[in-house]
Formats: structure tokens, sequence, C-alpha cells
């Protein structure tokens, strides 16, 4: 495996056990339900911005 592959299966395994964490977590406690999908949609949405290709200003193909 190169480095890419294992670092996007690390960024996955965080994201599935911050979103499942908050899940169980909003079950328990239903007070602040509201703030643990808000702190799940944050974990997700620094896994789909992390996964979007960075384009440089000259136009290059990113890394």
């Amino acid at each position: 495996m190169n480095n890419t592959k294992i670092r996007d299966f690390v960024l996955a395994g965080v994201v599935s056990t911050l979103v499942g964490g908050t899940l169980i977590l909003a079950t328990i406690d239903k007070d602040y339900r509201s703030s643990f999908f808000d702190l799940a949609k944050v974990g997700v949405g620094g896994y789909i911005a992390l996964t979007i290709p960075k384009s440089n200003s000259e136009g290059e193909e990113a890394e």
C-alpha cells in the first residue's frame, strides 16, 4: 500500500468511529441530540474536504 491509501483508510476509520459514537451518544442522551448531530456533520464535512483533490493555481494536477 502506498501512503495515500493508508491515509484514506485511517481517515475513513476515524470518521466512521466519530459518526458511530455520535449516533450512540445521541441515542443515550436525548437532551443533547442536536449537538451530537452537529459534531457528526462537522466530522463528515471535514472528511469530504480532505478527500477532494486540491488544484494548484497554475492548473497543474495535485499530488
